[in-house]
């Protein structure tokens, strides 16, 4: 048998027969978030033996605005996709929400990443199309997977999908394991805030327990995963000028430069109010890097030797301690999603 090299992902000879069409309209338009989910996704199926396949957005209608492409995307969901989806033995649609026709098939299994468009107050048409091909889906009892054992919790306690068939696929990491370094980098000074402009990411927040806390005299702060949006840091400038120059917004990036920054980070910050999963901390880790992070039922999932989690300030002051003494012997972790999601894809195959 041949010796694998280092850090190469073994392929299962336990192979399962099957083709999977997986609906990823946005595929090819982001890189990070449910896009990348379902890359890594079918590359874990790939490595099982599984015929993935992805259904996205064509590639001529990529750049048009987004509001067309918001439009395009639903009316793929319900039309096309039930269409070009017939022969294949099971059709996943990974973005919270599902084709009404497609579900009236056993094929169909749904992906749920969050609970966020589920909440009343939110009106939004995304939100009240997500919440109805949801209900649907749930009142045929078709097939759910979600992305993080809250995720599940969060439905059973809720009494979501009460007589649907449930399964984990966890987030993987297959694509980021062959780029990430293979031993750890030299660290520099500043911290890694890893965040966002959505109301949930709270990056107003973060920013003032980064003033209040004392950390911006210890640390400076680059803030990633804003893609240029820096209304809110901009806003913040304003009021703590004091902070100001401390602080760099990270423009968009690939993934090789993205590893670069975890890589070079003192130690990474994460901040949320809620989450379906906490991808961020993984890939902190994975790349040796030790973690501060807010303390919900997502991030809770991940929490180790390294990973220090907090409520308010005085435990953020705590955990931004303890991750100063121990940043310097954080190890690589091993990704034990692969082996969870591998094992879900038999269930889900066979079952």
């Amino acid at each position: 048998m041949r010796k694998l090299a280092p850090g190469e992902q073994e392929v299962k000879e336990d192979r399962l027969a099957g083709s999977v069409l997986v609906f990823n309209f946005f595929g090819g338009i982001l890189t990070r978030g449910i896009a990348l989910y379902v890359d890594n996704l079918c590359e874990g199926m790939k490595r099982s033996g599984i015929d993935a396949r992805q259904f996205r957005c064509p590639k001529s209608l990529r750049r048009m605005p987004r509001p067309i492409v918001n439009i395009l995307f639903v009316l793929a969901e319900q039309v096309l996709m039930p269409i070009v989806s017939i022969g294949h033995q099971r059709v996943i649609y990974a973005s919270n929400s599902v084709s009404i026709l497609g579900t009236l098939s056993k094929r169909t299994a749904i992906i749920v990443h969050d609970f966020i468009p589920n909440r009343k107050r939110n009106r939004s048409f995304a939100a009240r199309y997500i919440r109805t091909t949801q209900r649907v889906h749930a009142l045929l009892g078709r097939d759910v997977i979600f992305v993080s054992k809250s995720i599940e919790r969060i439905a059973r306690q809720a009494h979501i999908f009460p007589h649907s068939r449930k399964f984990e696929f966890p987030n993987s990491f297959y694509i980021f394991f062959e780029k990430r370094p293979r031993q750890v980098s030299v660290r520099q000074d500043h911290v890694l805030l890893c965040s966002g402009w959505g109301a949930n990411k709270d990056l107003a927040g973060a920013l003032r327990l980064y003033v209040n806390s004392g950390l911006y005299r210890l640390r400076p702060l680059r803030v990633l995963g804003l893609s240029g949006r820096t209304r809110i840091v901009d806003e913040f400038r304003g009021l703590y000028p004091e902070a100001s120059k401390r602080i760099t917004v990270l423009p968009s990036l690939t993934d090789d430069a993205v590893i670069q920054e975890y890589g070079s980070a003192s130690w990474v910050w994460v901040h949320s109010r809620s989450e379906g999963y906490g991808r961020s901390i993984a890939e902190a880790r994975f790349c040796g890097c030790s973690v501060v992070a807010s303390r919900i039922a997502a991030f809770r999932e991940q929490r180790d030797d390294f990973t220090f989690l907090y409520r308010d300030l005085e435990d953020f002051k705590d955990a931004v301690l303890h991750s100063e003494r121990t940043a310097a012997a954080a190890n690589f972790r091993y990704p034990e999603e692969h082996d969870r999601l591998e094992a879900e894809l038999h269930k889900f195959l066979r079952g």
